[in-house]
């Protein structure tokens, strides 16, 4: 039986693609198009890792990925974040600390920084893993197999 992988994204051809190269990559992808249907997707299929886009409607991922942190019956299930800036929360903080002016996305690194410094406060840690959008398919089963074989 393969290994079942909850795709969580308001974009519907976004869980369109990742459902066919997991499905290639010998997952069983389940969709799901806010925070609040991928939580009852968790609830009735259980899968064995959660992909969860970061800003959503109806239950952001951050949201969504918290309640999960804090259930005993899904605290377990490995979680990728699917970000647009997933590689500014990487960046070098030295070398920001030498820019003068506002780069472009600054306040929502800001914002998804505070996020993280907050889950870590409340004893949440962070999601196994970040990918930038666009996603590289090969790169998005390669991370899925380290995680869950």
């Amino acid at each position: 039986m393969s290994k079942k992988v909850l795709v969580v994204d308001d974009d519907e051809n976004t869980v369109k693609f990742l459902s066919v190269a997991l499905r290639e990559g010998g997952y069983e992808p389940i969709g799901a198009y806010d925070g609040e249907e991928g939580f009852r997707k968790v609830e009735e299929c259980r899968p064995d890792l959660i992909l969860l886009d970061v800003m959503m409607p109806r239950r952001s991922g951050f949201v969504l990925f918290k309640q999960l942190r804090r259930s005993q019956d899904y605290k377990e299930i490995p979680v990728i974040m699917l970000t647009a800036v997933a590689d500014l929360l990487e960046e070098d903080e030295s070398r920001a600390d030498e820019d003068t002016f506002e780069r472009p996305y600054d306040s929502l690194r800001e914002s998804l920084k505070k996020t993280i410094r907050q889950m870590r406060e409340e004893g949440l840690v962070r999601p196994e893993m970040f990918i930038d959008k666009p996603i590289d398919p090969e790169v998005l089963v390669d991370s899925v197999r380290k995680l869950i074989g």
